[in-house]
């Protein structure tokens, strides 16, 4: 029987929780009110994490060729660095797009729970805990780059501050989220939580339950690591041993440069999130040593270290290793215990008494932040959605080549602001590419499929990955593991447009990881595609057309999309 008592009860009790399930439930909702259905952002997500994702789902439900459609063949299942994932016994259950969401979610839940359980242990005022919980939440899921050692930091540096000794319940925590967590990106930071509790609790009085925490930790990484572990040991030349290893002249220029485009937002492009975040970083940091609290003060100290000592890591470790894997391991991601760490120094902040109006500072940036997070990519997506619609096709051109060539904030505004620009009838009709749905464009490809079968493909001027989550072969995508041999070979295809444009040649020869077809111009198009045909590739999926003797034309808007074209090589 329903009892209005109790249940208002719970919603006073649970007020914070509520409040913060609304900030986060910001960006579903608009998502849904613009375009129904959810906006994502494609940059190492969709066209790289999700397709891995596919492909493992593939393997767990019994194809174990799968991971051959990558790279002609010669990626191995054994090369997917979170294949040994406990999470990934979802995908016997779940289709791609509801473990994409899936996941999503509870990493959210996870992120904000955890953190909610840490502050709580140091403030009582659960609006508080709530507050600082959500923005670490909101901080750590902007991307899907963070795995679940990430997500769940802070209810380990909990354990180590709170807990003299661990219960079952404790190792059977460290162990699941350690199977599920990268030791080339979340490892470091997790480490880095110990010396973190010695200087929150100022003594080593927990030495056992640090010592059974780093071994538990350490031994379920490194087990579910083993895949990548022996791909490394199998493959003598990775692409990584590419990754560009500065003179100390460059590096000392390229420690200063990184250092000042990081403090001052030199080089954000715009982000008007990394500026926020950095400000309130910056803020919370003179608060901190302004407070005088010993604590505060060492903890600022932490964390201005973790800083720096990521900017030198990035600028001169590279130097130092010689080995194939330490060349390419990222040392500096120690820096993702950065958001831990400002999330860390508002909770105690806010719980410093007799600080009244510095809380209510620290409140509105923490709260706006969390807001523009979870606002921006919708209304983002929003704005392009208008502009795309009303402006004139010229002007809708030009516009995309002035931010390109970053023209200016003066200049653009001059532009958005002409009427003159824009059609006569305007539209309000929002539609968007980067939904889950509408950047794999599963029913052109299925189309193309149909036409293609077992062949190989290769993309041009399109996510070479979105071939891939369509099972089709493909001889191009977005590698992190894979040979330097076939890094030449590839190069190949591509070796007369990298010479023409230096950009493209450096990030090619530098890193790599993108093996794209990559071109200036596609109306003087210098791809070998004689060159792919060596390599596997029988067929090319275009974003336009192409006239090339070596080119036979299958089918111009494929499926009724005016931007993919199906081309045979002969």
């Amino acid at each position: 029987m329903f009892n209005l008592k109790n249940n208002k009860n719970f919603i006073i009790k649970s007020y914070h929780h509520i409040f913060a399930l609304i900030l986060v439930s910001t960006y579903y909702f608009l998502s849904l009110v613009f375009f129904k259905e959810i906006v994502l952002n494609p940059h190492d997500n969709l066209d790289h994490i999700t397709v891995y994702d596919h492909i493992i789902g593939k393997i767990f439900n019994g194809n174990l060729d799968a991971a051959s459609y990558f790279l002609s063949g010669t990626i191995k299942w054994y090369y997917i660095d979170s294949i040994f994932y406990p999470t990934n016994l979802l995908h016997l259950i779940l289709d791609d797009k509801q473990f994409y969401f899936f996941i999503e979610v509870l990493k959210k839940i996870l992120s904000y729970y955890s953190f909610y359980i840490l502050a709580k242990s140091i403030s009582k005022n659960k609006f508080n805990s709530s507050v600082s919980a959500i923005f670490f939440s909101s901080i750590v899921n902007m991307q899907h780059l963070y795995g679940f050692g990430i997500v769940a930091m802070p209810y380990f540096l909990y354990m180590l501050v709170k807990k003299q000794k661990l219960k079952p319940k404790h190792f059977f925590i460290i162990i699941f989220i350690g199977l599920n967590s990268s030791l080339s990106q979340d490892y470091l930071a997790l480490c880095l939580l110990v010396p973190l509790s010695i200087l929150i609790t100022q003594s080593i009085k927990n030495l056992n339950t640090i010592i059974k925490y780093f071994l538990s930790l350490s031994i379920s990484m490194v087990v579910c690591s083993l895949p990548v572990i022996f791909s490394l040991l199998e493959i003598k030349d990775i692409h990584r041993s590419d990754f560009e290893i500065l003179s100390n002249y460059s590096s000392l220029k390229h420690f200063f440069d990184n250092f000042l485009s990081r403090v001052l937002i030199k080089q954000l492009e715009g982000d008007i999130i990394l500026l926020f975040f950095s400000f309130l970083s910056f803020f919370i940091l003179i608060a901190s040593f302004m407070s005088k609290k010993k604590n505060l003060i060492l903890l600022t100290i932490f964390l201005i270290l973790i800083f720096i000592s990521s900017i030198f890591i990035d600028s001169f470790l590279k130097n130092i290793f010689i080995f194939n894997f330490l060349q390419g391991f990222n040392f500096s991601r120690i820096d993702r215990i950065i958001p831990l760490m400002v999330a860390l120094l508002i909770v105690y902040n806010l719980s410093l008494p007799n600080n009244y109006r510095l809380n209510k500072v620290i409140y509105f940036l923490s709260i706006f932040i969390v807001i523009i997070i979870h606002i921006s990519l919708p209304i983002k997506e929003a704005g392009k959605a208008l502009l795309k619609n009303n402006l004139k096709v010229v002007k809708y051109t030009e516009l995309k080549k002035n931010i390109k060539e970053n023209e200016g904030s003066i200049k653009l505004a001059k532009f958005l602001l002409n009427k003159n620009n824009y059609q006569k009838k305007i539209s309000l009709e929002f539609t968007t590419m980067n939904s889950f749905d509408n950047y794999y464009k599963f029913e052109a490809y299925a189309f193309i499929k149909s036409i293609v079968k077992q062949d190989r493909v290769m993309s041009l001027g399109l996510d070479p990955m979105v071939a891939v989550m369509n099972d089709l072969r493909a001889i191009d995508g977005y590698h992190t593991i894979y040979s330097k041999s076939y890094k030449k070979k590839f190069r190949r295809i591509i070796s007369s447009e990298l010479e023409t444009n230096k950009s493209l040649k450096d990030y090619y020869d530098k890193w790599g990881s993108r093996v794209y077809a990559f071109y200036s111009n596609s109306n003087d198009l210098k791809i070998d595609f004689i060159a792919a045909k060596n390599i596997g590739a029988n067929y090319v999926i275009s974003a336009f057309l192409i006239k090339n003797i070596n080119l036979q034309s299958v089918c111009s808007n494929c499926h009724g999309n005016k931007d993919i074209f199906l081309y045979k090589i002969l």
